[in-house]
């Protein structure tokens, strides 16, 4: 016990030393925090001995900074983001993961490890984008809000993968068997989340009327967290998901500013107790033996954030000039989140040291984008002046066409509101044809046990028959989206009827869908345990994906064509 209380008031202590170097040197608190347990650890001076108190210490931190991230998350901030930043959002975190999980494939690493890598460095530090734009004087440039939109959607992104791997852990590999396991523990989770909502604002006022001190609340909301995490636990997800919902309940209260503001400071001592106890597992050795590994992924980070970041925000947000550039160096640092996902991986026995590694590329890439956001106008500058004219023209032509659509859905009128509404009703009906067809599944395993074969396949009859008809709710309503895209499309250009914007929302929705079939096929191997050659798939997809994005950019550019061959005509006329 003594060993123990000891260790812990050395983290404690070191744990200001990190914050004052950090502090020292104009850096995010993290870089100083994992660099002092780095050097503390069994694995270099050895100051803290105790592997289990430490392990124990990541995890209680792990849960109380999914508290902490949820108390910036109020799910009414969700619906304000707009369509722009959630596709950016989600397709940022696919296109990096991607190039993550084939540049470790072809470094030789199995796919489940290709997988766990592409995930870490899938994941921005919303810490350090804010703390260095803060420093440097940059947090009220035009490209900050998207940003930070952005970084709130990889929060709920890591959120969902970090319940994926608690889940498959717990239901064997058959894909099916861990898809019902999550959905079915999400679903319960969410609806007690629903349920609480309701009844807090109630409870806290009944105990702010009888007790107004500050303290009471604290406990109360740090009690919430407790709970839900071990709910969640229960239901055999990560508990980081419970702590990640209470603090989103804390948010949704009236007075959530004053809330956070009174749990803060206490849960901010076990948050930075979780950084400095990551950088105790952290063993220099390992960072030694997996160098050309780091190197590597700090290549891939580069230029995925460049691709999924900089081209995005130029193709979707109309970004021009330095903008994009600038954005892409403002989300290399790789994020918070990947620590947890790392720890996560010691569960399946991958046989590499990922804490390490994310440890080790989460402080270089920090430096990279601290010490890199300054030269953006000077990167613009070198590579704008070798980029071919044509392209660009085009580019830019495309990029405006597609900003002109995404302000006109971001216009509150009849047919995005109707648009919403039906987006939101399609995804309840996906999700409950979901449960439905879990929960048929469950009791056609029963009736197969205690039932004449007759009963049985009558019940298939009917469960088919009702699996069929929420099909065909789910598509009758896809149906009125994917029309009213359409509709919305035409006040975009003049020159095209409905007809063509149907053609031009088709192929980009189907563009999209192959895009993220290829990207997020990983995960599909990893809950298979597929063979190394089924990775020849995903390119199959990115093919027919590219194919309908060739489409897509014909049917935006033939107004273009059309004009260059009326001018063709007249000229050839005089």
């Amino acid at each position: 016990m003594a060993t123990e209380l000891i260790s812990l008031g050395i983290l404690f202590f070191c744990a200001i030393i990190g914050g004052v170097i950090a502090a020292r040197f104009r850096q995010p608190a993290v870089f100083g925090l994992l660099l002092v347990g780095a050097l503390i650890g069994p694995n270099s001076l050895n100051l803290v001995q105790d592997v289990d108190m430490i392990r124990m210490m990541a995890d209680f931190g792990s849960i109380l900074l999914l508290f902490i991230i949820g108390l910036e998350f109020d799910v009414s901030k969700l619906m304000k983001l707009g369509a722009r930043s959630i596709l950016i959002g989600f397709l940022k975190f696919a296109i990096v993961l991607f190039f993550g999980y084939e540049t470790t494939l072809l470094l030789g690493f199995s796919s489940k490890v290709a997988l766990f890598v592409g995930v870490i460095l899938s994941f921005s530090s919303t810490v350090v984008v804010v703390k260095v734009l803060e420093q440097k004087e940059m947090f009220n440039r035009k490209e900050v809000p998207l940003l930070i939109a952005v970084l709130i959607i990889e929060d709920i992104i890591a959120v969902l993968v970090l319940t994926f791997f608690s889940g498959a852990k717990g239901a064997g590999n058959s894909l099916l068997s861990t898809f019902e396991h999550i959905t079915f523990s999400v679903a319960i989770l969410i609806f007690v989340y629903l349920i609480t909502m309701k009844l807090l604002r109630y409870v806290v006022n009944a105990i702010m009327k009888n007790n107004s001190d500050d303290s009471v609340l604290i406990f109360l909301s740090l009690g919430i967290g407790a709970l839900f995490s071990y709910f969640a636990s229960y239901l055999g997800l990560t508990p980081s998901a419970g702590a990640f919902l209470a603090g989103s309940l804390i948010a949704s209260l009236p007075n959530s500013k004053e809330y956070g503001k009174a749990i803060r400071p206490y849960a901010m001592i076990f948050t930075s107790i979780f950084f400095i106890s990551m950088g105790t597992l952290v063993d220099f050795k390992s960072v030694e033996s997996n160098a050309a590994l780091i190197t590597a992924l700090l290549f891939t980070i580069l230029i995925s954030r460049f691709i999924a970041v900089g081209f995005l925000t130029f193709l979707l947000a109309n970004f021009k000039n330095e903008q994009p550039f600038f954005s892409s160096i403002a989300m290399i640092s790789v994020g918070e989140f990947s620590l947890l996902v790392a720890k996560e991986s010691e569960k399946f026995g991958l046989g590499i040291d990922l804490v390490t590694i994310s440890a080790a590329i989460i402080f270089i890439s920090a430096i990279i984008m601290s010490i890199g956001i300054n030269y953006s106008e000077r990167l613009h500058n070198s590579i704008n002046s070798r980029f071919p004219i044509k392209a660009k023209i085009k580019l830019e032509r495309i990029s405006g066409y597609m900003r002109k659509f995404f302000d006109q859905m971001d216009i509150e009128n009849f047919f995005t509101n109707r648009l919403r509404s039906e987006s939101k009703t399609a995804l309840m009906l996906v999700i409950v044809s979901l449960l439905t067809f879990f929960i048929l599944r469950k009791f056609a395993f029963f009736i197969k046990l205690n039932f004449h074969p007759t009963i049985l396949y009558s019940f298939y009859t009917l469960s088919s028959i009702l699996i069929i008809w929420f099909i065909h709710i789910v598509y009758k309503r896809l149906k009125i989206i994917h029309h009213t895209l359409a509709v919305v499309l035409t006040n975009v250009d003049s020159s095209k009827n409905l007809k063509k914007c149907t053609r031009i929302i088709s192929n980009l929705l189907t563009a999209l869908f192959l895009l993220f079939s290829a990207m997020l096929f990983p995960f599909a191997m990893f809950a298979l345990n597929l063979n190394v050659w089924t990775n020849a798939i995903p390119f199959g997809l990115m093919m027919a994906a590219f194919y309908c994005i060739k489409n897509l950019v014909a049917l935006i550019d033939d107004r273009q064509q059309t004009v260059s061959y009326s001018a063709s005509l007249s000229a050839a006329k005089f």
